[in-house]
């Protein structure tokens, strides 16, 4: 608990932010990859007849097995993180007004992220450059009491 005291929390929260696209993406793909992986595994290919001699590796069905194997275990273990740090993310996020979520997307989740986010704000909300800046400000330290303490 007392590493806590050390760590920029505002930087930590701005990441988590940035990583919500990319957990969220891993949770929606990482099944079907993982399935395509056993598919792979259970269909074996068939030999290139390419004319010329090869050579043979005796374990080369155990390596291609093993190798799926190795990226099965990866893929699951990168679902199984992402599944964690939504447990952890989403009720803090969901505790936020619209307006804050909308101001944190749009400066950190977008993909060009931070570039003209407060000049569309303001467009949007008819708010000053200061008022939106001091709307962020508020925001992230909403989000990062939620997530930190």
């Amino acid at each position: 608990m007392i590493a806590l005291k050390y760590i920029n929390k505002n930087a930590a929260t701005v990441a988590a932010i940035r990583d919500y696209n990319n957990m969220r993406f891993i949770i929606n793909n990482t099944p079907q990859e993982i399935k395509d992986v056993y598919e792979k595994m259970a269909s074996p290919r068939t030999p290139k007849l390419s004319g010329l001699p090869s050579a043979r590796n005796p374990q080369a069905g155990t390596d291609k097995l093993v190798a799926q194997l190795d990226k099965i275990d990866i893929l699951r273990e990168r679902y199984s993180q992402a599944l964690e740090y939504m447990s952890w993310f989403e009720p803090a996020w969901s505790s936020l007004t619209d307006t804050e979520q909308h101001i944190l997307a749009e400066f950190y989740m977008g993909n060009d992220q931070k570039s003209g986010a407060t000049y569309r704000l303001m467009n949007e909300l008819n708010y000053s450059e200061s008022h939106i800046e001091r709307l962020r400000a508020a925001a992230l330290n909403h989000l990062r009491s939620l997530l930190y303490c």
